[in-house]
Order: C-alpha cells, then sequence, then structure tokens
C-alpha cells in the first residue's frame, strides 16, 4: 500500500486542481448601470392588461416525427441564453461565475445591436467575465425574462433543435427570440400550439415534468390531457398538473417561483407559513412535496415568503454543469444562509454562487426567469433517447 501511495503522488500532484469559478469585481458592479428606464415586469404592466397575447409564430404547427426528448436542466449545458439592458448587474454577477468555471459555460446574450454589444463587453470584461465564452446575438427584444419566451431545446432524434411556444405577454419581439436562435444556431424550430409562459414548467431527466394549472386557464380551448398529449409530442414528457399559487400572492403562477429539479430524485420546494395567502402557498407546495416524496424524490425546502407584496423565494435558482447559482436578499441574513446550507448539503461537488435578487424579485422574478439553457449534446449524461 505505502508503494502504490508514493507511487501515486506524482500523479496527484500533477492533475489540476478544480478552481472555483471568479465572482464579479464589486466595484465594477456597483457602477453598472441598465439601458432603459423603464423594465417591463415577469407579470402584466399595467398598459399590457387588456391586451391580447403576442401573435402565433408563422410557422406551421406540427411536432418531431422521429424520437424527441427534453433535457434536464441539471444535465451538461453548453450554457444560456440571456437579454442585455435591464438588470445588468446582475447578469453581470451572473455570468462572470459561470465563463470562469471549471468547465466554463458559454453564455449568450441577446443585444439590440452593436453599441449594445460593445458596452456589455466592455462591462463584463472589466468585472472579470472570460469573454471567450461569451456569444452576442442581434434581435429586437421587449423585456429581461428568457425563461418565458426564449427557445426551448430539445433533442430530435439525436440532433438539438428549438420548440416555441406562443408567448403569453404582449411583447411580440420576445415572441420571436425562438426563432431568431433557430436562425442563429441553424437549428430546426418546432412551433407548438400552446399559450404558455416557459418558467410554468419544470423537468427531470426521466421524463417527469411539471406546471400549474395556469397552463389550462390560458388555453381555455383545450383540456388537460390535450396539453399533456402535446408535450409528450414535442418534448417526450410525462407531465403533472398542480394547482398554481393565487395570482395575488405570485402573479406569475409559474411553478419556478416554487420548484427547482436539482438532479434526478432531487427536488427542492419551498416552504410557507400557513398565515401566507389564506394558506393556499403552504397547501400547494407541500401537496406537491408529499406527492413527489410518495414518487420516491427526496425533498428539500428552502423558505419561501411575501413582503410588500412581493414574492421571495430561493427556488428560483439556475444549476448549469457545476455552478449553481442562488439568489441572495438584502436584511435576509439568517434565511440566506439557510437556503445556502440546504443546496450545499443537497448538492455537494458544485460551486454555489449567491447573486444579489433584491431589485429583480420586485418584478415578480429571479434568476431562473432570466435565462434559458442550452444543452451540450456531445457531454450530456447517460440517459436514454428513444424510451
Amino acid at each position: 500500500m505505502k508503494i502504490l501511495y508514493l507511487a501515486l503522488v506524482p500523479l496527484l500532484l500533477s492533475m489540476p486542481l478544480q478552481a472555483e469559478p471568479r465572482r464579479a469585481d464589486p466595484g465594477v458592479l456597483a457602477g453598472i448601470a441598465d439601458d432603459y428606464a423603464f423594465s417591463l415586469p415577469r407579470g402584466l404592466a399595467p398598459g399590457e392588461i387588456n391586451l391580447p397575447p403576442s401573435v402565433v409564430p408563422d410557422l406551421p404547427f406540427a411536432p418531431p416525427t422521429g424520437s424527441v426528448r427534453a433535457e434536464a436542466e441539471f444535465e451538461a449545458n453548453e450554457g444560456i441564453v440571456v437579454r442585455w439592458g435591464t438588470f445588468n448587474s446582475l447578469l453581470t454577477e451572473m455570468t462572470v461565475p459561470l465563463t470562469t468555471a471549471t468547465p466554463p459555460s458559454t453564455v449568450y446574450i441577446v443585444v439590440s445591436g452593436t453599441s449594445q454589444q460593445n458596452s456589455a463587453s466592455t462591462t463584463l470584461q472589466n468585472a472579470g467575465a472570460d469573454m471567450n465564452h461569451v456569444r452576442f446575438v442581434t434581435a429586437p427584444t421587449d423585456s429581461v425574462w428568457m425563461r418565458d419566451y426564449g427557445p426551448r431545446f430539445i433533442v430530435d432524434s439525436g440532433r438539438r433543435a428549438i420548440v416555441d411556444h406562443t408567448y403569453n405577454r404582449p411583447r411580440p419581439n420576445d415572441n420571436l427570440i425562438p426563432i431568431a436562435f433557430g436562425n442563429y444556431l441553424s437549428e430546426t424550430v418546432y412551433a407548438m400550439p400552446l399559450i404558455h409562459g416557459g418558467g410554468n414548467f419544470h423537468l427531470f431527466a426521466d421524463r417527469d415534468a411539471y406546471m400549474t394549472r395556469l397552463i389550462v386557464n390560458e388555453n381555455p380551448g383545450l383540456t388537460e390531457l390535450d396539453i399533456q398529449d402535446t408535450y409528450l409530442d414535442y418534448q417526450g414528457l410525462d407531465v403533472t398538473l398542480t394547482e398554481p399559487f393565487p395570482q395575488s400572492f405570485d402573479s406569475t403562477q409559474h411553478i419556478d417561483m416554487w420548484m427547482l429539479p436539482m438532479a434526478n430524485g432531487k427536488v427542492l420546494i419551498g416552504e410557507y407559513a400557513a398565515n401566507e395567502s389564506n394558506g393556499v402557498p403552504k397547501a400547494v407546495s407541500d401537496a406537491t412535496a408529499n406527492l413527489m416524496a410518495g414518487r420516491g424524490y427526496t425533498v428539500f425546502r428552502t423558505p419561501g415568503w411575501s413582503s410588500g407584496g412581493t414574492h421571495y423565494t430561493y427556488a428560483n435558482s439556475v444549476v448549469v454543469n457545476d455552478v449553481v447559482l442562488i439568489c441572495r436578499f438584502n436584511g435576509q441574513t439568517a434565511r440566506n444562509a439557510e437556503a445556502r446550507a440546504t443546496y450545499e448539503a443537497a448538492m455537494p461537488g458544485y460551486e454555489i454562487v449567491d447573486v444579489d435578487c433584491s431589485s429583480i424579485i420586485q418584478s415578480a422574478g429571479a434568476i431562473h426567469c432570466i435565462v434559458m439553457h442550452v444543452p451540450d449534446l456531445l457531454y450530456r449524461d447517460e440517459f436514454d433517447t428513444e424510451g
């Protein structure tokens, strides 16, 4: 044994250590300004309330004809897609650790044109991002909420492709971003006949997926079975529908505000007090936690609460390869520490990076709401793509 140990020492010393991703320079973060004075919330802005949803894309409704599989967020990813313009400081705080991790992840950033690209590039570089892992895509947009309108990637008979729903907001530029990405990446785009906000959706690598019944309310001409069949056809998923939170508590009614898949068999669900919104958030989240525990999941809980009309949550986090971006909130030292400890216990071996969500959460969303994952099929986990 001693001889074996001595023989291994040179090998162990020569192996590269797992480098922690860098954090954005706080001095730079403090000086970052947004490009637009007005930011659309994740829910409807006052002037949007009586407007119809975006126009359905000019594409035929036809699902993939071969094998199809949606990738879970915790599987191998090339990176994420975000939109620059609002909450630029937060986007910078997220981009630096992702692009400097080992291995690094690519951050695709949608910009309005050359001027905004140059500004974003300078900001990110000064903050410490590795610009070798940043890609800029020029396209018009309306809002920062990429999760809700962005390109949903699938595996289409072994190739990467995109599924595109009609965005449930009257924001026509946002609604066209999946088509813009299909053109940019030269990937097929399949139009899905559903009005939807992409944050009301979570999935696991074993084809188990979850949504709230908001999807039923937004598509009154369809039954629950119709919606479940559509997800089976377009993404190869078995969808379970849960009750939504009251709109007065969470204006989005999206499941990503209180649930996060961590790995196959592991899920994080927000935990709410009985006096919050007549006990409905507690009843819904507890029922879902019990349902998933009964299905064999290990369930982790983190605090969720409402204050001043804002729904605060630690479930709206982002897993990208070996990095987990989680929320922190000003004035919540104990809750922040409790959430971090839960993530560290649930996801050993991951780098847990907390980012300041004190501002964005007041617009009814957080970090999961502003990214879309881009799977890496070359390095994906070994799951069955056929059945």
